[in-house]
């Protein structure tokens, strides 16, 4: 029996001292930064932009930094498949942050790509998704942001670094919208990129938010009608900053070359949303306090007196209830309920919602709302530090 033992350990050994045959190793791969999805006649266009190998210690950054490659095929998949037998590596899809989808996909159907999202496992429910606007996904990631190396990287770090400072934008990953787009009572929403020019330049902006209803785009929100959104969720902003009118202006104390302008900051926020129920009725109510500071008053006077402290609180709430009004009467005009107003029904009140729920659409669009909003202000004074730190 002893001699049996390293005859059968040598029969072993080439099992045992293999490894893994399928090992991967680093230099056989290659990052993917970002993808971008988009429509060219019947077929579908894929994009990719790839992280370059780094340089070694001692050597010279060299540059381009990254690379773009497209590739079109009757689908995404098969897309995919084709620009991986371009490379000499294997892309790494799992790595991406981003996802950039062209309006023209987005107005024609949005289950051209999110049936594949959701059955690659190689793509990750938290990446970000953003629809390029007016150009395609190809043309943003070709585009420098600095100090960032990568137009993807860049795209996850604005919308994240803004909600609070701006205060706009709320981020929607690839598990959001899949949520909004299967759920009852509730529609999509993503944030919109567009390419703007400054000194010959080329660059990256967020401007509005592309609008959907069920797989389709229908419209969008302009930047104060997105802050109404994310007002109108909690959490959705960590601040924003927003001017209203000087209400010193037209008093006869008023100090020569005085601003039209206070410019505020909201620090938080609370907000309630309710639908109220009476027979066949519905009114949603809507009822926000939030606080916050001045954070520029551009020379105005007797800023600290109570009576311009309650005329400030009292325009500044009046301010952040038209972005709301704004929200609403966009959604309700595009006929998409993108605050929820449905799921809120179908939660308080399931009853009343099995009962509507095939007529919703008919029914959304004229559904008043009772808003209510109050806003304190912290700090009569100046704000010290007007750029937020993070």
């Amino acid at each position: 029996m002893m001699r049996c033992i390293p005859i059968m350990l040598l029969l072993l050994s080439p099992f045992i001292l293999s490894g893994c045959y399928d090992k991967l190793e680093v230099s056989d791969t290659i990052v993917v930064i970002a993808h971008g999805w988009d429509i060219q006649g019947d077929n579908k266009l894929l994009s990719a932009q790839l992280a370059l190998t780094p340089p070694r210690e001692g050597q010279l950054q060299r540059d381009p930094k990254y690379m773009t490659l497209c590739s079109t095929a009757p689908s995404f998949a098969q897309a995919a498949r084709e620009l991986s037998l371009t490379l000499p590596r294997q892309p790494l899809w799992s790595m991406a942050d981003t996802i950039v989808i062209s309006e023209k996909l987005a107005l024609r159907d949005t289950t051209l790509f999110i049936d594949t999202a959701t059955r690659n496992p190689h793509i990750r429910y938290n990446v970000k998704l953003f629809v390029a606007r007016g150009v395609t996904p190809a043309e943003i990631f070709e585009v420098q942001v600095p100090p960032e190396n990568y137009s993807g990287t860049a795209l996850e770090k604005i919308i994240r670094i803004q909600t609070g400072q701006a205060g706009i934008y709320m981020p929607i990953d690839l598990k959001d919208f899949i949520y909004r787009n299967s759920t009852e009572g509730i529609e999509p929403v993503i944030p919109q990129i567009v390419l703007e020019s400054q000194k010959g330049q080329k660059g990256i902006r967020l401007q509005g938010t592309a609008v959907f209803k069920g797989h389709q785009m229908v419209g969008e929100l302009d930047p104060a009608q997105t802050r109404g959104l994310a007002l109108m969720k909690s959490g959705a902003i960590n601040s924003t900053i927003f001017n209203i009118k000087n209400p010193l202006i037209g008093r006869e104390e008023e100090p020569l070359k005085m601003s039209n302008n206070l410019c505020l900051e909201l620090t938080s926020y609370r907000v309630k949303v309710k639908p109220l129920i009476n027979g066949s009725h519905i009114k949603m109510q809507i009822v926000l306090e939030g606080e916050g500071n001045i954070v520029e008053d551009n020379n105005t006077s007797s800023i600290c007196e109570p009576e311009t402290v309650q005329d400030i609180e009292k325009e500044a709430a009046r301010a952040l209830k038209q972005d709301i009004q704004m929200c609403i009467k966009q959604a309700q005009g595009l006929n998409s309920d993108i605050m929820g107003w449905g799921l809120a029904i179908n939660r308080i009140h399931p009853r009343t919602w099995q009962k509507i729920r095939d007529y919703w659409p008919e029914i959304f669009p004229g559904i008043p709302a009772n808003i209510q909003v109050k806003y304190r202000l912290n700090q009569p004074y100046l704000q010290k530090d007007a750029f937020l730190q993070q």
